[in-house]
């Protein structure tokens, strides 16, 4: 047979006998060890663990934390140069075909570490590209060209959603899902994967559900409009209590607008970057999206050279003006947040606007000079509310929390002039209160009376 990978993870308890583990390695005849790694758990063990072992069966843990340990734990990776396999004895009362010597191997490291379950070996190959995926976000097919070279712990925090990737996103055509981030303020996870051939974004949340959704559908009515700026999505999911979904995008491979400013934009490409701007700005204008977070980071660069606009979480149908309840609920992020990162007033947001703040970035070109121009010339693509009484009276109290902040003497001074730049949004136009026009009439195009 062939030489096979597979692995060791000596768990935080089992980190005593590390120095003979790799001793005995060291003098087996058939075993070629590539490296070993010192890996932690990106949030708590007890949701980390059952996220890496939970596939094959239900498992507490807060217990495997308890004989396990929950801190750093070390991962090895061997060639095992000439398998054989034969029968063995498993804990459900039945034989079943593993390689031989990892499987001894296992046996005996697990006894010097006095419990088995603080030593995880695979004993077959499907069980070593599974686990490797999930324990350093390469496939074993990465692993057979190479030790990669950025090792990652891919075995999420967030437990659950690793779970509806393994059965959900897997019957709905997505695979290979790695988690690319985690933990964002609304979002649970970002994994990367594949769908169908293609590679993708998948963004999960437990707090923004319906605005999942509803960005699948307005991105979906914008792509149909403009394909060469607004990247495609591709799936959309949403549990059966409406709580959690999540929406899988084409992946822009490309860097973000605000790296290619700080490289250097050349003149020819800021062209064709103001024509892209003016297509998005006619077909948000054509399809009635607002998507109220236009800003250089969502700017990605695509195969074809086209700037392609990504995040629609925090979109709009200017038609109706839904929000996502949970956004409503919180004016500090509706009507701060936004503010901070786009510099405009509480509850003001004008795509238009901010579209032509990123071309004022751009080289001035006669191209970007007239784009500009044009952009000027086209009707508001803009929604200007006055947050209600309750929100107004919740954003007074973060004010007066801000300026507290802003005087404390932060370890970290960007924490500090955070709070101090939000504390100059929510004093923009008069605190709390902003100029609030009806949104008929704006979208009518009229002036409020």
């Amino acid at each position: 047979m062939k030489p096979e990978l597979h692995l060791f993870i000596l768990w935080e308890k089992a980190r005593r006998v590390e120095a003979r583990v790799l001793e005995d390695l060291a003098r087996q005849d058939d075993i070629e060890v590539l490296g070993k790694w010192e890996l932690a758990f990106p949030g708590p063990a007890a949701e980390a663990y059952p996220a890496f072992y939970g596939a094959r069966k239900p498992m507490d843990g807060r217990l495997k934390v308890r004989k396990c340990g929950g801190g750093r734990f070390l991962l090895i990776v061997v060639r095992n140069l000439n398998p054989s396999y034969g029968s063995r004895w498993a804990r459900d009362d039945k034989y079943y075909i593993a390689n031989e010597l990892m499987y001894d191997l296992k046996a005996r490291y697990r006894e010097w570490a006095g419990r088995k379950h603080r030593i995880h070996g695979t004993t077959d190959c499907g069980e070593f590209a599974r686990d490797i995926f999930l324990l350093t976000g390469h496939t074993a097919d990465e692993w057979e060209r190479g030790v990669p070279d950025d090792i990652r712990l891919n075995i999420p925090a967030k437990a659950e959603w690793r779970r509806v990737m393994d059965a959900t996103a897997a019957d709905m055509g997505i695979s290979d899902c790695r988690v690319m981030l985690e933990n964002k303020y609304i979002n649970d996870v970002f994994f990367e994967g594949r769908f169908k051939g293609r590679d993708v974004i998948v963004k999960c949340s437990s707090k923004c559900a319906w605005s999942i959704g509803n960005e699948f559908r307005l991105a979906e009515r914008l792509h149909a409009v403009a394909p060469s700026v607004v990247p495609e999505p591709l799936a959309t999911w949403t549990s059966d209590d409406g709580r959690r979904a999540f929406v899988a995008t084409e992946k822009v491979l490309g860097p973000s607008l605000t790296e290619l400013l700080v490289r250097g934009v050349a003149n020819e490409q800021a062209d064709g970057f103001a024509a892209d701007i003016l297509v998005l700005a006619k077909a948000l204008k054509d399809t009635g999206i607002l998507h109220r977070d236009i800003y250089t980071d969502n700017f990605l660069l695509g195969s074809d050279g086209h700037l392609k606009i990504i995040d629609f979480q925090m979109a709009i149908d200017r038609n109706d003006y839904r929000e996502d309840p949970w956004v409503a609920s919180h004016p500090k992020f509706l009507y701060v947040v936004f503010g901070v990162n786009h510099d405009t007033p509480c509850g003001c947001w004008d795509d238009r606007a901010a579209l032509d703040a990123v071309l004022a970035l751009l080289p001035a070109t006669d191209a970007v000079a007239q784009a500009r121009r044009k952009l000027a010339a086209m009707p508001d693509i803009a929604f200007t509310a006055r947050p209600p009484l309750g929100a107004r009276l919740k954003l007074g109290a973060y004010a007066v929390s801000l300026m507290v902040q802003a005087h404390v003497p932060w370890r970290s001074r960007k924490r500090r002039d955070q709070a101090r730049k939000r504390l100059a949004t929510i004093r923009a136009r008069g605190g709390t209160d902003v100029d609030g026009r009806d949104p008929d009439a704006i979208n009518a195009g009229k002036a409020a009376p």
